[in-house]
């Protein structure tokens, strides 16, 4: 294929920079792999498909809190589904895993659809994530049985017959659908690479999921193309469903909660938990997964400037959101204040604040800390603590609020809250029923990562194409090479 390329430096070179260059000041460069291809695959699929001691002792760890979690969930749901409290913590655990792991692939489509080269090597960790979306769609179903009908009640849906059971479960496949077809799309060439190269069932597996892909030109565009597509689908339906369900699981349960930023707030919220997860599971696999040569600093530092503009738009959004209550001071916006963030949840929302906006804030303004690899894992931990915590306040928050039966649907907002609820804390299933959920998804991704490779082969040689080292006076530089 031929391409038409026009050079780019990557620094600015100037009479200052020669000069500093000159006393002895380090510089840093963009890496630049000089490996041949066939070392490339060769390496990534010997890495993806190793198993050692530690990983497989961490998959049965995480298997068997899985299978605990479902029996405690077996136990509890022959009582049946009469109240939201009862199952509070289940809705967290869930709202916690769509925020970060089934969000995760929005990192690398947008940066994909940007056509930024830094984010080759960690675009596969965001999209192997979406794998955790089988884990949320079990415990999605039985936590959208808990919803009272849409008829006479506020709702997003109004008289929609149906609403909300068929349109929250549909619209939730279909984001699982769309992050488990970008991975699989994405893939398909690694998959011919393992088809080609691997052994055991890997490779009979991927022999009937690429049996037919031989990397022609049609079909490199061909690929090109659905991710396009896939992409501006799954970017719509990702908004979409953190609309739904932080309205229909939130704001439509606690009389009163009338916020019309509250979904946007939950849809950055996450975004930033998109990009923590993805710089986390980047540096796991730098540490541990043996990706050091294919790993470098750009993919923190470039990750760490979206992290921190998505750090001060949560609290951008939520101020937004919050000032119309603190403002209106009416009765029923009193109650929603003091529920959420001065009386019965104000511990975790202070820890949100301080773990989703305090730490990142403060760590990455400076420049030092963003051109690292520790300082951005260290906020991607926070970010995902203080939005754990966060989930609990918002879900544990609104479901102890309408605690009633589905069919008394007049009950539910019979007048506005005047009485604030204490919280309510875990019980030892509540906890069983966390740590499965956590663990089922930690476990179904950990076995995703030993298929599919983490960091993706064809993006990386294809990286590799666009850069080289040039001699520019008494320095090495990086010279980009760029598609028209």
């Amino acid at each position: 294929m031929r391409r038409k390329t026009k050079a780019m430096s990557s620094t600015t070179h100037n009479t200052h920079a020669a000069h500093h260059e000159a006393e002895g000041e380090h510089h840093y460069q963009p890496q630049v792999l000089t490996m041949p291809h066939a070392q490339v695959t060769q390496d990534i699929l010997r890495a993806s498909s190793t198993m050692g001691r530690t990983y497989k002792l961490a998959l049965a760890l995480f298997g068997g809190l899985f299978i605990a979690g479902f029996a405690v969930f077996i136990v509890r749901a022959r009582d049946g589904f009469d109240t939201f409290t009862s199952w509070a913590y289940l809705m967290a655990t869930f709202g916690f895993i769509f925020t970060t792991a089934m969000s995760a692939p929005i990192f690398s489509v947008t940066q994909r659809m940007v056509r930024s080269h830094w984010r080759r090597p960690m675009g596969r960790s965001a999209e192997v994530l979406s794998v955790a979306g089988i884990v949320g769609a079990l415990m999605f179903i039985p936590l959208v049985l808990l919803l009272p009908n849409a008829d006479n009640r506020k709702t997003i849906w109004m008289t929609f017959p149906g609403a909300p059971h068929v349109y929250e479960l549909a619209a939730l496949i279909g984001i699982v659908a769309l992050g488990l077809a970008i991975l699989y799309v994405s893939a398909i060439p690694d998959l011919a690479a393992i088809r080609d190269h691997g052994t055991g069932w890997r490779k009979s597996l991927a022999r009937r999921l690429a049996s037919s892909f031989r990397g022609t030109p049609r079909e490199w565009k061909g690929i090109k193309a659905m991710l396009m597509v896939l992409g501006v689908l799954y970017f719509l339906f990702l908004i979409g469903v953190h609309t739904m369900i932080a309205s229909d699981f939130a704001l439509s349960l606690v009389p009163g909660w009338k916020d019309a930023i509250f979904p946007a707030w939950h849809a950055i919220s996450g975004l930033q938990s998109a990009v923590a997860c993805t710089i986390l599971v980047t540096f796991l696999l730098y540490k541990f997964g043996g990706y050091k040569d294919y790993i470098s600093v750009d993919q923190f530092w470039g990750a760490s400037k979206i992290m921190l503009a998505l750090s001060l738009l949560w609290m951008y959004f939520w101020l937004s959101g919050f000032m119309i209550f603190w403002y209106g001071r009416q009765p029923v916006e009193l109650a929603v204040i003091k529920l959420f963030f001065a009386e019965s949840y104000r511990f975790p929302w202070a820890m949100a604040v301080c773990l989703n906006f305090a730490v990142p804030f403060l760590l990455l303004i400076w420049n030092a800390a963003r051109k690292s690899m520790i300082a951005p894992t260290i906020v991607s931990c926070s970010i995902l603590l203080g939005t754990f915590f966060d989930r609990i306040r918002i879900y544990v928050g609104s479901f102890t609020v309408a605690d009633v039966r589905a069919d008394a649907l007049h009950e539910l907002h019979a007048g506005p809250l005047l009485e604030n609820p204490p919280p309510h804390l875990p019980g030892t299933a509540d906890v069983f029923m966390i740590l499965g959920g956590l663990g089922g998804a930690l476990f179904i991704i950990m076995l995703a990562i030993k298929f599919f490779p983490p960091i993706s082969i064809w993006e990386v040689t294809e990286g590799m194409l666009y850069r080289r080292k040039r001699r520019f006076l008494k320095r090495e530089i990086m010279v980009m090479g760029k598609p028209d």
